[in-house]
C-alpha cells in the first residue's frame, strides 16, 4: 500500500511530484534568503550596537584615563596644587575657588567609570564575559586608589612653595606611586580590553560577511533552479494537457526572477555596506581614537620626565615607543633620529613620486588616504603631529640644559598654564575630528542597512506564501480533471 504513494504512473501522481519539488526549491530559496539577510543584520548589529561600540567604550575608558593622568601632570608641574584641593563646600568663602583642570579631572573621571561601566554592560549581554567584567571591576578598584595617591600628591606639593615645573621629593613619591598605577595597571588593563574587544568585532564581522556573500551566490543559483523546475513543470502541463501556457506559473516564474534579483542585489548592497562601515568607518575610529589616547598619554610622559628628572630617560624611553606606535620609523633608534627622520617623511607624504614610508598607526591611516585619494586631510594632520614634536624637542633640550623651569613653561600653553602646549591641543583636536568623521561612515552605513533590511522579515514570508499559491493555482484545475 505504502509503495503506491511513490509510484509517478499515473498522471496526477507526475504533477504532484513535479509541484513539490517546485514547492520544495521555493522552501529552499526563501530559506537560504532568510538566513542570508539575517546574517546581514548580525553584521550590523555587531558593528553598530554591541561589540563595535563595546570596543569604543573601552577605549573611551583609556583615554579619559590619560586625560585625568594629564589633569594630574600639568598641575603638579604649575604649582596649583591649592586650587586643585579646594573644596567649596568645606572651605568656602571667596579666596576657595577649584581650578579647571579639578573640575576637567573629575568630569573625566566620571567620564572612565561610565565608559567602562558601559563596556561591562554590553559584555554581559553579549556573552556573559567573565574575565572582562573581572578586568573591568579591576579598573574601576585601580581608580580609587590611584585619586588617593594624587590627593596625596597635591596635599605633599601643597606644604611647599615650589618653582615651576620643580616636585617637592615627598611630593615627588607619591606622584610616582600614582604614576605606577595609571602606567603599569590601569592603562595596559585598559587597552588589553579595547585589544580584546576588536578581535571580537573582527570575528563577529568576518564571518557573516563571508556567509553573507557565499549566500548572494546560493540564492542566485536557488532563484535559477526554482525557474528551472517552474519551467519543466509548465512544459509537462503544456505537453499532457494541450495547454501552452498557465498564466498562474508565469506569474510565479515572473514573481521568484524579481524577489531573486532583488534578493541577491540587497545582499551585494548590505555586505558592501558591512564592509565600509567596518574598513572605512569603525576601523578607522579605533585606529584614531588609540591614536588619540596614546598621544595623551605620550603628552603626559614628558610632564613626567620634567617633575622626576631622576627617572627621565626611562620616560624618554617610554616617550620614544609610543611616539613609534603612533607613527613608526624604522631606522630611528632613539628620540634625536625619530625628530630628525620624522620632518622628512611628513614632509615627502602625498608627493607623487614617494609612497607612505613609515609605520604605526599614521602609516595605515596615510596609506588608506592615499589609496582614496584623501591626502589632503591626513596630511594636514601630520604636519600638526609634526609640530608637537618639534616643540617636543625643544622642550627636552631645555632640559638636558639644566634649564627646567624654562622646559616646563615650553611644555604648556604660554598663556594659561592648566593648558597643554597648543601644538599638542591642536594635533589632539584634530584625531578628535577625524574620528567624529569615521563615525559618522558607521552611523550612515548602520542605519541605511537597517532601513533596507526592516521590510524583510515579514515580506521574505509573505512572497514565498505568494509564489506557492501561484504554483498551487497553476496545477489545481488540471489535477481537477482527473476527480
Amino acid at each position: 500500500m505504502s509503495g503506491r504513494l511513490f509510484r509517478l504512473h499515473s498522471v496526477p501522481r507526475r504533477v504532484q511530484a513535479l509541484t513539490a519539488a517546485v514547492l520544495l526549491a521555493v522552501v529552499v530559496l526563501f530559506t537560504v534568503t532568510g538566513v542570508a539577510l539575517w546574517d546581514a543584520r548580525a553584521a550590523l548589529r555587531a558593528i553598530g550596537y554591541d561589540e563595535g561600540p563595546m570596543v569604543v567604550a573601552t577605549n573611551d575608558v583609556y583615554l579619559a584615563l590619560s586625560d585625568m593622568d594629564a589633569q594630574v601632570t600639568n598641575v603638579l608641574l604649575t604649582g596649583a596644587e591649592e586650587e586643585w584641593l579646594c573644596d567649596v563646600e568645606m572651605d568656602g568663602g571667596p579666596s576657595c575657588s577649584r581650578s579647571l583642570p579639578r573640575y576637567f579631572y573629575d568630569i573625566r573621571r566620571e567620564d572612565a567609570q561610565r565608559a567602562a561601566l558601559q563596556a561591562a554592560r554590553l559584555a554581559e549581554d553579549a556573552e556573559d564575559d567573565q574575565m572582562r567584567l573581572r578586568t573591568v571591576q579591576s579598573v574601576l578598584d585601580g581608580l580609587h586608589l590611584y585619586d588617593q595617591r594624587v590627593q596625596a600628591a597635591m596635599e605633599r606639593g601643597r606644604r611647599t612653595d615650589h618653582a615651576f615645573g620643580r616636585l617637592p621629593e615627598d611630593a615627588a613619591v607619591e606622584y610616582r606611586a600614582a604614576t605606577r598605577i595609571m602606567t603599569e595597571d590601569l592603562l595596559p588593563k585598559a587597552n588589553n580590553l579595547t585589544l580584546a574587544g576588536a578581535a571580537d568585532v573582527e570575528a563577529s564581522y568576518g564571518d557573516p560577511l563571508s556567509r553573507m556573500r557565499s549566500g548572494r551566490i546560493w540564492v542566485l543559483v536557488l532563484g535559477l533552479t526554482v525557474l528551472v523546475a517552474l519551467a519543466g513543470l509548465q512544459a509537462y502541463l503544456a505537453r499532457r494537457f494541450k495547454r501552452v501556457i498557465s498564466l498562474f506559473l508565469v506569474a510565479a516564474a515572473i514573481s521568484t526572477t524579481a524577489l531573486t534579483v532583488l534578493a541577491a542585489s540587497l545582499l551585494a548592497t548590505e555586505a558592501d555596506r558591512v564592509q565600509t562601515a567596518k574598513e572605512d568607518g569603525f576601523d578607522p575610529v579605533l585606529r584614531l581614537s588609540r591614536t588619540r589616547a596614546t598621544g595623551k598619554s605620550l603628552n603626559a610622559d614628558r610632564v613626567r620626565a620634567l617633575l622626576d628628572p631622576a627617572d627621565a630617560d626611562r620616560y624618554d624611553q617610554t616617550y620614544f615607543e609610543k611616539s613609534q606606535t603612533m607613527l613608526y620609523i624604522r631606522q630611528a633608534n632613539d628620540l634625536e633620529s625619530y625628530y630628525a627622520m620624522l620632518d622628512t617623511r611628513v614632509g615627502r607624504y602625498g608627493e607623487d613620486s614617494h609612497k607612505v614610508d613609515f609605520g604605526g598607526f599614521y602609516g595605515t591611516e596615510a596609506t588608506e588616504a592615499m589609496a582614496r585619494g584623501q591626502q589632503t586631510p591626513v596630511g594636514t594632520l601630520l604636519d600638526r603631529y609634526r609640530d608637537y614634536q618639534q616643540n617636543d624637542r625643544r622642550v627636552r633640550e631645555l632640559a638636558r640644559a639644566g634649564k627646567l623651569e624654562d622646559a616646563a613653561r615650553a611644555h604648556v600653553d604660554p598663556r594659561w598654564h592648566f593648558l597643554s602646549h597648543p601644538g599638542f591641543r591642536q594635533h589632539d583636536s584634530a584625531l578628535d575630528a577625524r574620528v567624529v568623521r569615521h563615525q559618522l561612515v558607521v552611523d550612515r552605513m548602520v542605519r541605511d542597512g537597517e532601513g533596507a533590511l526592516e521590510p524583510w522579515p515579514w515580506a521574505l514570508p509573505a512572497s514565498a506564501l505568494f509564489i506557492a499559491a501561484l504554483v498551487v493555482g497553476g496545477v489545481w484545475p488540471r489535477l481537477a480533471e482527473y476527480r
